[in-house]
């Protein structure tokens, strides 16, 4: 059989483009993905994502050993099902900062700034807060709640903030923000509601939609530089789709590791494993972002924390009523903030609030009552690169975030003095009067060779891997500001993978926006 187009990965991006391209019923496409189906009920249940990591749900990626960290392996949980991260991610809804885009559209990527994008992110949301800001999307398919769930240890976060003179712009959607605010999600009635949700359930009784799971994309098939369909890994056996057109849309990590399968990508790293050059693209995998993030840990005087989510009272209240700490984000509030180490206008810090103790990237559970603020560099200049291990697609990829890597140690720098801040708003009432002490890395940890053992121990990303298929209008880009791929025809790239750099905060919403985006302009193609 013949596809007018094929999509390869249903993550956020592959599950807006099955739903916006299958929609005039003309295009007859198919969605491959490597994962199940979101069958897990930790998928649904807000607080839930971190019981998914590490199951057969996740990709479980882990990072080779990053130097500047005593060789530690950062852990990255991405979403191997229909629905991709967006199911088990921490459900913030965030356009991201103006400054972001603006700073694409220098780098290359015409037509991306932020007059550009941003009624994008309008059309595609669905807020159902009662807060009047008029530049919100109220009739998209992406519904956004506020956080009716939030803890009081959250709330006092944002209040301790304030206090601190981190007060900023009253909202951060929509707008150059700064300051700290309760996250907004996206929840409906209690429960998870991720671009599975939003996108793919809506069209799955399409007759011009095909979705197909457990199938590993092995390669894009070419024939004189135009594309003719997927090979896939499926039941133990190789098959081939054929197909007019092919978008990628399988994440920083999936996206240019196809590519390179494919024969497109730097030639001396793809001769080495074997593998026909199709089209030399040098950037393929390179330019590898993500936030750097270190937690800082305090005891608390309540009990009303995340180690009390899986009490007898907790259950029986979300499993009656979806409302309580199984209906908790994790994440329920963060603060962006510019330091006087930043480079441009806008916020180059995050502190993320989690009214429980961490530990270890989330992999252990809580044992004592406490709250968490992690301290992330979110503009940063670090660069790192993504490498085959071997050409077998079933290999996991070698991953450098090339972690605190930057010349001039910025990165390193905004850290510690998020630290410092996260200090000081934890001994800033209201939160003052919840903070028993600092557990980790302990208060008397300051100067750098004491903070950087600590990061040996706790460093880690804030799971938003970028970058790798970079776009931009010079010979170098992998594909250009209409998402298709140099050298070869009929092929895109619309995930992560695009940007330029990685944006300041939570990006789900923009890979949909890319996602969005893109539909349009491979429907033109189509036809």
């Amino acid at each position: 059989m013949m596809y007018d187009l094929i999509i390869v990965g249903a993550g956020t991006a592959g599950c807006v483009l099955a739903e916006r391209l299958s929609r005039s019923g003309k295009v007859n496409t198919l969605l491959i993905e490597a994962g199940a189906r979101p069958n897990s009920r930790f998928v649904t249940i807000p607080a839930g994502f971190p019981k998914l990591f590490k199951t057969q749900l996740d990709w479980a990626f882990e990072s080779g050993p990053q130097t500047a960290v005593r060789n530690r392996r950062i852990f990255t949980p991405r979403g191997k099902m229909l629905g991709g991260s967006s199911n088990m991610n921490a459900q913030i809804h965030q356009w991201c900062h103006p400054a972001d885009f603006d700073e694409w559209e220098s780098a290359g990527a015409v037509g991306w700034g932020w007059n550009d994008v941003s009624g994008v992110f309008r059309e595609q949301e669905s807020w159902i807060g009662d807060d009047g800001d008029e530049v919100r999307g109220r009739t998209g398919p992406m519904i956004i709640s506020p956080n009716k769930n939030c803890s009081e240890l959250a709330r006092s976060f944002v209040d301790a903030a304030y206090s601190a003179g981190f007060k900023g712009t009253e909202h951060y959607n929509g707008h150059a923000f700064e300051g700290a605010w309760v996250c907004e999600l996206a929840h409906s009635k209690g429960k998870r509601f991720s671009a599975y949700d939003a996108y793919l359930k809506p069209a799955t009784g399409r007759r011009n939609l095909e979705v197909v799971t457990g199938a590993q994309a092995a390669r894009v098939e070419i024939d004189n530089g135009q594309v003719t369909g997927v090979c896939v890994l499926r039941n133990g056996a190789e098959q081939v789709f054929a197909a007019n057109a092919v978008v990628l849309a399988a994440g920083a990590f999936g996206s240019p590791l196809i590519l390179k399968r494919s024969g497109i990508g730097p030639e001396d790293e793809l001769r080495r494993h074997g593998i026909d050059v199709r089209f030399h693209s040098p950037e393929v995998g390179e330019n590898l972002q993500d936030h750097p993030i270190v937690p800082a840990v305090f005891g608390t005087n309540t009990r009303e924390t995340l180690l009390s989510a899986e009490s007898i009272g907790s259950v029986l209240r979300y499993l009656m009523m979806k409302k309580g700490m199984l209906a908790s984000n994790g994440v329920e509030a963060f603060a962006f903030i510019k330091t006087d180490l930043s480079q441009t206008n806008a916020p180059d810090l995050e502190l993320l609030f989690v009214p429980m103790e961490f530990r270890r990237e989330f992999l252990e559970p809580p044992q004592v009552h406490g709250f968490t603020i992690g301290a992330a560099a979110v503009k940063p200049l670090s660069r790192g690169q993504l490498l085959l291990k071997s050409a077998d697609p079933f290999d996991p990829p070698l991953i450098d975030f090339g972690i605190f890597t930057d010349p001039d140690g910025i990165d390193e720098q905004v850290v510690w003095e998020g630290i410092r801040i996260s200090r000081l708003i934890a001994e800033t009432e209201p939160l003052a009067s919840f903070n028993t002490g600092e557990i980790r890395p302990g208060a008397d940890a300051a100067d750098r060779e004491e903070l950087m053992d600590y990061a040996a121990r706790e460093l880690q990303t804030v799971y938003h891997p970028t970058s790798t298929c970079r776009m931009g209008s010079d010979t170098n880009a992998v594909v250009d500001s209409r998402l298709r791929v140099n050298g070869v025809r009929g092929l895109w790239v619309a995930d992560a993978s695009v940007m330029p750099s990685v944006p300041r905060g939570h990006p789900n919403a923009v890979v949909a926006m890319i996602a969005n985006r893109a539909s349009e302009w491979i429907s033109e193609s189509l036809f």
